[in-house]
């Protein structure tokens, strides 16, 4: 019997009986687990992938084990891998293969309905050929498909399905070792429910439910069937209790061919839960529209429209309230808006006005220290100047006293323009680097590739950086260049031109951009 198709329909008529709450744990961790959802389909399509790239497996077997990931999850796929196997086994030429690959094929039209064509496959097989345990799986198998069909009919025809399906649980029974196996207890619970013999079987299901071997899917199917049989009994409370945990393990194994949580969302539309409701019915329907088979989609669809329509009605109702309230505070909304468009403005401007302040004290803190450094250093080398002529003045105060004035033509090195100049240089380039340590790095990355300026190995600024040194401190004109580096104006202008033709840039860029090279 197709548990979750019964109980399905025996939801349609719960309206008649008593509705008591569910338990508020059980949902919440409903809940939670939904939240999961999205893992659970991932370990699921890991699964598969793993079977796809296990190069130990023979191409039959590795559409069985597909097949058995996919009879719960997508139809279309299923039914493709059911085929390939028939091909496969035809090609093999084996014909135990081929017995099970029809024996899936029956299985995946019982699954999708197509009852006729499920009874057709079935009647095809010998179940004298096969092995004992295609035996059982064919007997299991084909006991459902009669129990499915008895749900679907009335009066005498149901009564006969479920004879005829009776008899079949029997074969399967006899065949299967009485031991503590899941096959054994779930096949002959689902026989004691089809003799109404409910409490035996709610006690086999459960000692399904209580074996190791048990799978996720497994034990869905064991819940919804002791939900099934609870109700039966007018337990609801114990019914919605396994319903729940039936649309859990169906979560948790990415089973898409159910409706547990379906019956879940209407047992919480019956009492008044409808936002939980509807998001349980939307997520079912998704389910179904993912396994692709039309008359899963079909029993969803019966519930989702009850739910929804509710749903509007409560929406209409709130929706003229809102309309009520909004109308309301449409005035404060426009009042706040103009209030909000003003401060706005008024926080842009006082935003400008910061930054402007904080642009301008950022560059006076600058000027300021670059200021002060080049005191101090003007400072040190004035009274170093001031030391020299003082020396020199002792030495010519003495020659002249000594009265060798002819050794005054030779000028001593300390007081030589050139040495003077020299160390003039080098004392610049020190400090300059001191306070624009990456002076060099950064007006390079200004030039074209290949054309960056050099040093040499004892220079710390060639004299073109040199020209340019003063230029971001603030020494733009070239008579003033020329004057304080003792170079004419004209060789001044030929070394900023050269330089300045080794840029990308034009030349109002280039010198901003030299100007704006940091200090640090």
């Amino acid at each position: 019997m197709d548990k979750l198709k019964y109980l399905f329909l025996l939801a349609l008529c719960a309206g008649s009986l008593s509705t008591l709450a569910m338990q508020q744990s059980e949902i919440d961790l409903l809940d939670q687990e939904l939240q999961k959802k999205a893992v659970y389909d991932h370990l699921k399509h890991q699964r598969i992938d793993g079977i796809r790239q296990d190069e130990s497996l023979s191409t039959y077997e590795r559409y069985v084990l597909l097949f058995e990931e996919y009879q719960s999850l997508n139809y279309d796929t299923a039914f493709s891998l059911v085929n390939k196997m028939v091909d496969e086994a035809q090609l093999l030429g084996h014909p135990d293969y081929r017995a099970q690959a029809e024996l899936k094929r029956a299985f995946i039209y019982l699954s999708s309905g197509l009852f006729h064509e499920s009874v057709a496959v079935f009647s095809s097989i010998d179940p004298g050929t096969l092995s004992k345990e295609d035996q059982i799986y064919y007997y299991t198998h084909f006991a459902r498909l009669k129990y499915d069909m008895a749900d679907y009919v009335q009066g005498d025809l149901s009564y006969t399905y479920t004879t005829e399906g009776n008899s079949l649980s029997e074969k399967a029974l006899k065949l299967l070792d009485p031991s503590d196996t899941v096959q054994y207890w779930s096949t002959s619970a689902l026989y004691r429910s089809k003799m109404n013999d409910y409490p035996r079987a709610i006690e086999q299901f459960k000692l399904a439910l209580a074996c190791s071997s048990i799978t996720e899917h497994e034990k869905a199917i064991a819940y919804s069937s002791i939900a099934h049989a609870y109700t039966l009994q007018g337990e609801t409370d114990l019914a919605d209790s396994y319903l729940i945990q039936a649309a859990i393990s169906d979560l948790r194994s990415s089973t898409k061919e159910a409706i547990a949580l379906a019956l879940v969302a209407q047992r919480l539309y019956q009492e008044g839960d409808l936002q939980r409701a509807a998001g349980y019915i939307r997520q079912a329907m998704d389910d179904a529209e993912y396994y692709n088979a039309r008359h899963r989609q079909l029993s969803v669809g019966r519930i989702m429209p009850i739910i929804e329509q509710e749903q509007l009605q409560t929406l209409e109702h709130t929706n003229h309230l809102i309309a009520f309230q909004s109308a309301l505070l449409y005035i404060l909304l426009t009042a706040l808006i103009i209030t909000l468009i003003i401060l706005a403005n008024r926080m842009r401007a006082i935003r400008k006005a910061k930054n402007t302040i904080q642009t301008m004290n950022d560059k006076l803190i600058e000027a300021n220290r670059i200021k002060e450094e080049y005191i101090g250093t003007s400072c040190c080398s004035m009274s170093d100047l001031l030391t020299r002529l003082e020396r020199y003045e002792r030495f010519v105060r003495r020659k002249a006293q000594e009265k060798r004035t002819d050794e005054l033509v030779v000028i001593p090195n300390y007081i030589d323009a050139h040495n003077c100049r020299r160390d003039f240089y080098k004392q610049f380039d020190q400090s300059f680097l001191h306070i624009f340590p990456n002076f060099i790095r950064d007006f390079n990355a200004l030039l074209r590739e290949g054309e960056q300026l050099t040093v040499k190995g004892n220079e710390l600024l060639s004299t073109e950086l040199r020209i340019f040194a003063l230029i971001r401190l603030g020494i733009t004109d070239n008579e003033q260049i020329s004057k304080v580096l003792d170079y004419s104006i004209n060789t001044v202008y030929t070394y900023k031109t050269r330089v300045r033709n080794r840029s990308d840039l034009d030349n109002e860029a280039f010198f901003h951009a030299v100007m704006h090279i940091q200090n640090f």
